[in-house]
């Protein structure tokens, strides 16, 4: 099969690709390199219809010659909902304090990406907060299963397609690797840094349409005035994956992060994503509402009020303190 052929069965008739590392090692190396952005292109535009549901846990351990040795403490259990419709999302997180079994905390945040405004809601069992912006939420952060989809909040950099793309002549192929695999690597550039300072290695599976099954990046520099010696390492492994459409998705995988600012420890991402569904977002689940009785602060107004029953203000619609706008739903 030509990758002509693979490129138009990709793009035009939506079609999951599948080819054995054999098929893969025939092609030539220019022709090798166009399947595989072809591939993650396509990735791109996939996770721009996209809903799925997610559990997220966190887990440091010790640093035991770069393994999760004796573990520390665990973080928050988050479980999240999101629906993805062109640059736009709605994001449902519940978060539960660790060791609890029912959610303490709901969080929702929407964005328009074209309107350039957020609005997202903070409730628990006390309070409940909205606010209208032109922010993102910084919790998105926590939440690294979107790093397999597109995005740009907190920087293009940190989403694993956007990266290998922008860093498509650094490509270098390898295959067979273990039999099935096709092994790529390229430069390593922190979204932080101005140069790469390391490699990106990842294990192809040509059979799940070039899904990355294993990935390592290390990374090694100096900080500019003290000279002194900065690094940082990601690992992460599928487990499992599903076909979505005409995408494999990883649907249960384990992220590791070592770096030097806490170099006694690593921290362990398990990710389990329960559904995922692809092609059936429509504009309306994109919607976050203010429900009666919250406190709304609109950042881009400088007001606050409270709603009523349909979201609306109700009572008087005050100026912000010192027309400064302060997030109360952080």
């Amino acid at each position: 099969m030509t990758v002509s052929l693979l490129s138009s069965i990709l793009i035009e008739a939506a079609e999951p690709v599948s080819m054995s590392v054999a098929e893969f090692s025939q092609l030539d190396q220019a022709a090798q390199k166009t399947l595989l952005l072809d591939v993650f292109q396509r990735r791109l535009e996939h996770s721009k219809n996209l809903a799925y549901e997610v559990d997220l846990d966190l887990f440091i351990h010790e640093n035991q010659d770069e393994q999760p040795g004796k573990l520390r403490s665990s973080g928050p259990f988050r479980r999240c909902r999101e629906w993805r419709l062109g640059n736009s999302y709605r994001m449902d997180s519940d978060m539960f304090r660790p060791q609890d079994k029912q959610a303490s905390q709901w969080i929702s945040d929407g964005f328009d990406g074209k309107k350039r405004v957020s609005r997202s809601t903070f409730t628990d069992k006390t309070h409940k907060y909205g606010r209208i912006d032109t922010i993102h939420d910084t919790l998105l952060r926590d939440n690294h299963f979107l790093f397999w989809l597109s995005g740009e909040y907190p920087s293009q950099e940190i989403f694993l397609f956007q990266d290998i793309i922008k860093h498509k002549d650094d490509f270098d192929i390898q295959t067979p690797v273990d039999d099935k695999f096709v092994q790529l690597t390229i430069d390593y550039q922190p979204s932080w840094k101005k140069e790469p300072g390391g490699k990106r290695v990842f294990l192809l599976d040509p059979s799940k349409g070039f899904l990355p099954v294993r990935g390592t990046s290390r990374w090694e520099g100096t900080q500019p005035n003290s000279g002194q010696r900065q690094w940082r390492i990601e690992r992460f492994v599928v487990s499992e994956s599903k076909l979505t459409g005409d995408v494999w998705m990883p649907i249960q995988l384990r992220e590791e992060i070592l770096a030097s600012p806490a170099p006694k420890t690593i921290a362990v991402h398990e990710i389990k994503v329960t559904h995922i569904e692809h092609g059936k977002v429509k504009p309306s689940d994109l919607v976050v509402p203010f429900t009666e009785g919250m406190t709304i602060v609109d950042a881009i107004k400088g007001v606050t009020y409270v709603t009523d029953e349909d979201g609306k203000p109700v009572g008087p619609v005050k100026p912000l303190s010192n027309g400064s706008p302060v997030n109360t739903s952080k």
